[in-house]
């Protein structure tokens, strides 16, 4: 679903973009793909992190508003770095263009997640970003339980396969000095 999302905003992202700073259409659109990936590993790392508060309080209005809540911050940050890094800009355009995009996105997110009375929970998060079913928490814990080889039926799980490999990997460390 964030894929319509970012269609269905193309063209005013664009146009937004090349009126604020002057890019041209084809170098503001590159800065589309770049926003969803720094969306999508903000969620995912403020998810891995256990910061399910922060992400509810970015969609939903809550914590003092998006732009001081610290996951968004991350997402602008990433997104920021990304536009100096992809399309060459300085910090000044690219900053420019990550308080004009992400906001419109963020919104869209936001009105897509939103149940018929409009409120936002995880579940509407979830299908707004085109994740799949079994929750944000959940998904990230079988991530991290992949990752590390672990189990990836819970949190609670991924955190024990996370505590095993790096038990491992600490005591494989002490044998090289004897211990």
């Amino acid at each position: 679903m964030l894929d319509n999302i970012l269609d269905g905003l193309k063209g005013q992202v664009v146009s937004a973009i090349s009126e604020k700073t002057g890019l041209d259409a084809g170098k503001a659109e590159q800065a589309m793909p770049m926003a969803k990936e720094s969306i999508m590993e903000g969620v995912m790392g403020a998810v891995g992190g256990g910061d399910m508060s922060g992400i509810m309080g970015m969609f939903s209005g809550g914590g003092g508003g998006m732009m001081q809540n610290m996951v968004y911050q991350g997402i602008a940050q990433n997104f920021i770095g990304k536009l100096t890094g992809g399309l060459g800009v300085d910090s000044g355009i690219a900053g420019t263009i990550s308080s004009t995009v992400l906001p419109m996105i963020m919104s869209k997110i936001s009105g897509s997640a939103a149940d018929a009375d409009g409120n936002v929970d995880e579940n509407g998060i979830m299908g707004a970003l085109g994740m799949e079913s079994g929750g944000l928490l959940g998904k990230a814990a079988g991530m991290l339980g992949g990752l590390t080889g672990g189990a990836t039926d819970g949190a609670e799980s991924a955190a024990d396969a996370l505590k095993d490999k790096a038990g491992d990997l600490l005591g494989g460390i002490g044998g090289m000095f004897g211990k």
